[in-house]
């Protein structure tokens, strides 16, 4: 469904992104982690439309992303930024009813059908009890999962999520796992980024591990999430177990001389 391919980014002489390519497919909830700088979120952002790779390429449904009409790359793709601003005193409902902006014509109010998405959007969210609250005077936590039910309003095929979870209690993580879970099935997809690696673990269908700018382990979690990897990119180390949910616990800094940098040129994912 969305295929980026030898992607680069580089600011001020300083390589962000290093050939780095990835496939999102439908039923698909795939997970981009890495530490703090790794570019996870810079990433994200060259399928989403906001910023153009100084090489590379992505398609979305095998057309070039930067040739799709905006109108329909609107239908298609839903972007949920890490920490979005929210300036206009609108209600809840009137930022979650922008996300249908893409199906309607200009001046055209809503239909039925669109009230209808946006209702499953704020019910799926657990937004219902700010639908008539000012944007403005929300908490963080809360003003993510009003963005969420924006995107989720709009019914794309396509999700991508930077950071979901991050200013959430634990009830709603597990909860927004949850949307995301449903959301990536049958024809849907979704890429996340996410720094909770035991939720990582239990929700994603597959994971990209992030260092310095280049993708150094891919594949199921179980594959991506190994004490070598944890400790070569995260410098910690880790406990781990298989209960109900599988779990990861950090309990300590690496030791420096285990520490791996992929800036040695040494191959971590082959480690």
């Amino acid at each position: 469904m969305l295929q980026a391919q030898g992607i680069h980014i580089s600011r001020g002489g300083r390589k962000l992104i290093n050939d780095v390519s990835l496939d999102l497919s439908a039923g698909k909830l795939v997970g981009l982690i890495g530490p703090n700088g790794a570019g996870t979120s810079t990433l994200l952002d060259v399928p989403a439309g906001l910023v153009r790779a100084d090489a590379g390429s992505v398609s979305l449904h095998n057309k070039d992303l930067h040739r799709i009409a905006a109108s329909e790359r609107g239908r298609v793709l839903a972007w949920v930024a890490q920490s979005g601003p929210v300036n206009w005193p609108l209600t809840v409902e009137r930022i979650v009813t922008l996300g249908r902006r893409p199906h309607l014509g200009t001046w055209q109010q809503p239909s039925g059908e669109d009230k209808r998405a946006i209702d499953a959007a704020i019910a799926a969210t657990d937004c219902e009890h700010l639908r008539r609250q000012d944007a403005t005077t929300l908490s963080g936590g809360e003003r993510t999962r009003m963005l969420l039910a924006r995107a989720l309003a709009g019914e794309p095929k396509v999700l991508l999520a930077d950071e979901p979870i991050a200013a959430l209690d634990l009830k709603h993580q597990l909860q927004t796992m949850d949307v995301l879970r449903r959301f990536a099935a049958d024809d849907r997809a979704c890429l996340v980024v996410l720094h909770d690696l035991s939720l990582a673990a239990r929700y994603c269908d597959s994971l990209y591990l992030m260092h310095e700018g280049s993708i150094v382990a891919q594949g199921a979690p179980a594959e991506v999430l190994t004490e070598h990897h944890l400790r070569s990119v995260y410098e910690v180390e880790v406990e781990s177990g298989q209960g109900q949910v599988p779990w990861l616990v950090a309990v300590r800094p690496a030791e420096k001389s285990s520490v791996v940098s992929s800036s040695t040129g040494e191959d971590i994912a082959g480690r």
